[in-house]
């Protein structure tokens, strides 16, 4: 089957078929591979792929995780004060 017929297919499915398949495209990208999974059997011998994704702590390699963001209102108002300041 080549990339023509499966994007004919994909598109006579129904939305709720198609963001199916979005997700486990996007879980494919994320979950460990194969090779990956076999260095840690006894952690995840009896964990569905769902729940090895959840207990993968990935907090010591994205510490700010988890921050809010607050982008305070005048943030992208002009400011002439500044640009007074880089003409002198």
């Amino acid at each position: 089957m080549n990339n023509q017929e499966i994007e004919q297919q994909l598109l006579a499915l129904d939305l709720a078929q198609r963001i199916r398949i979005l997700q486990l495209l996007a879980q494919s990208l994320t979950l460990p591979s194969a090779s990956e999974l076999s260095r840690f059997p006894n952690e995840l011998l009896d964990l569905s792929c769902d729940e090895a994704l959840l207990q993968t702590d990935r907090s010591p390699h994205h510490p700010l995780r988890g921050i809010p963001i607050t982008i305070p209102p005048d943030f992208d108002e002009p400011m002439p004060e500044l640009w007074d300041a880089l003409e002198q």
